[in-house]
């Protein structure tokens, strides 16, 4: 081989070997911005950042219960949050005559332990369902671990059988006003003077 031809295939060689490099750095360059956005998701998620979508998996078959922060005119109120949840729990997950799977009483603010429970179950069901954290086998746990738990303490630990049939009665931890009702308590009322 002559000398102009290995300078030829030296200069193939290393044009493919640049267009392979460039390839591959591409490649990096791509990982490296998946990378950082799933970074700056965790970040948020960790962080408890409502900016992130808040649209439903795949998997939720029916319309997700409203939420206090898809609303612009809310506080980003909790309560709206939980109360939403309740009734969109009672039209969804109430069983056949007779079994344990009964809807939540209404008077579930007045149990202090119900309303605990409550709120972590909406909560826990959104973190499982809602956005892109939002993992199936999440899902599926909370309707296998969680809510049947939830349902055996509603019957047996929070209620009186009375407040399952809608009629209230006192029973358990005496009631008493949530962290947000007595925080709104404190707080002067703002007169708009527009």
């Amino acid at each position: 081989m002559t000398d102009d031809a290995r300078s030829i295939d030296i200069d193939r060689q290393i044009t493919a070997l640049t267009e392979i490099v460039g390839a591959l750095a591409t490649t990096v360059s791509q990982l490296s911005d998946r990378v950082e956005q799933l970074n700056k998701a965790n970040r948020s998620r960790d962080q408890g950042d409502s900016s992130g979508s808040h649209e439903p998996a795949a998997w939720v078959w029916f319309s997700a219960p409203a939420v206090a922060e898809d609303d612009t005119d809310t506080t980003d109120n909790p309560r709206t949050t939980v109360d939403d949840f309740v009734a969109w729990y009672n039209i969804t997950y109430v069983g056949i005559e007779g079994s344990r799977a009964k809807p939540i009483p209404g008077c579930w603010r007045q149990h202090p332990g119900l309303a605990m429970e409550v709120a972590t179950l909406a909560f826990s069901w959104r973190e499982a369902n809602i956005g892109p954290a939002a993992k199936p086998r999440d899902a599926q746990y909370w309707h296998h671990q969680w809510r049947p738990g939830f349902i055996d303490r509603l019957n047996r630990e929070w209620t009186h059988a009375d407040c399952l049939d809608s009629e209230h009665r006192a029973v358990g931890a005496a009631q008493r006003p949530d962290r947000f009702t007595l925080a709104e308590k404190k707080l002067p009322v703002e007169e708009d003077n527009t």
